[in-house]
């Protein structure tokens, strides 16, 4: 729909003809006639509208005080335009276009001092910015997903799965000290956020990251790193029963025998495994009290692990290295 341009500005144009400047009046004209044609094309070419408002406005920026009203007009439209030329790419689901259609919506709003305009546009742009670089991950293009995910942060700090998808990518780099800082900042995100989900994902996936670096340190003989490992991923979730059994047995192997029987008691504790899980968590609190020489606890906890894989072995210590009752 055609906008009418208020009065004012025809009559000035009209003015500078009849006084006889036609090279400044004719460039007015070339304006409005810019301006009106770009309003025209609105719903049927955007970006062609736009064209021509921009140039109505450069036009009108060289008039001074006469091309003030026409200019102050261009600029009412412009990022409008933009933003909607960027919209219509996003229903379509063309997502490379649609970013740089925002990126221009918050160029020509910086430019032409709209600041809602670009509000709704980076409303908008980091999401799609985390779109992106999701893709990249799934494409194990690792530096490009973490460029775009920082964009997207730099644009919404507590955008909770921008966080979340850097701290995926740098569990795949295994950088553990870059993955706690992501990972960290999707927790704090998705609090303030309300986001349960995140917060529940990132919990886990940090949790699940530590504990099989424990297990990894444990096998390689390094027991002091596994611990660390360890109380990183207890951080995240205090409850996990195989966290503590693995505790546990570290305990165990460093002959820590009371550290042993509070992290098979908290495995135990937490456990919602079936008998098999119990029956190791069992024998390790038994090891710890054997450790301690309280027959009496390890025959008990030795008799609660005989099951299972862990029957035979359970039995040998009850009946062959305790000889219990």
């Amino acid at each position: 729909m055609k906008l009418k341009l208020p009065q004012k500005l025809f009559l000035i144009s009209s003015m500078f003809l009849f006084l006889g400047f036609q090279i400044q009046g004719q460039t007015l004209n070339e304006a409005i006639d810019a301006y009106n044609t770009g309003i025209g094309l609105i719903d049927d070419d955007i970006k062609a509208a736009i064209e021509s408002l921009e140039k109505s406005w450069e036009i009108a920026s060289q008039l001074g005080e006469e091309g003030e009203d026409l200019k102050e007009q261009a600029e009412i439209q412009i990022p409008g335009l933009y933003y909607d030329m960027a919209m219509n790419f996003y229903r379509e689901r063309n997502i490379d276009q649609a970013v740089e259609g925002f990126e221009q919506t918050l160029e020509a709003s910086d430019e032409f001092d709209d600041p809602g305009t670009k509000q709704r546009a980076e409303n908008v742009l980091h999401q799609l910015y985390a779109i992106q670089a999701n893709a990249n991950f799934r494409e194990n293009n690792n530096d490009e997903a973490l460029r775009l995910f920082e964009k997207a942060l730099e644009i919404n700090p507590q955008h909770a799965r921008s966080h979340l998808g850097k701290g995926l990518v740098y569990r795949r780099l295994e950088d553990a000290e870059n993955f706690k800082e992501a990972m960290n900042s999707a927790i704090e995100a998705g609090l303030t956020t309300g986001e349960d989900n995140i917060v529940e994902t990132a919990e886990s996936t940090a949790r699940d990251f530590f504990l099989v670096r424990a297990v990894r340190s444990k096998s390689e003989g390094s027991h002091t790193q596994a611990i660390d490992f360890l109380n990183s991923s207890l951080a995240y979730d205090e409850t996990f029963p195989e966290t503590h059994f693995l505790l546990a047995s570290i305990y165990n192997e460093q002959s820590r025998y009371e550290d042993a029987v509070n992290s098979a008691r908290r495995a135990i504790d937490f456990s919602n495994g079936g008998p098999e899980d119990t029956a190791k968590m069992y024998f390790q609190l038994g090891e710890a009290y054997a450790g301690l020489g309280n027959t009496s606890e390890a025959c008990d906890a030795f008799k609660q692990a005989a099951y299972g894989s862990y029957e035979a072995s359970a039995k040998y210590q009850i009946e062959h290295v305790l000889k219990c009752e």
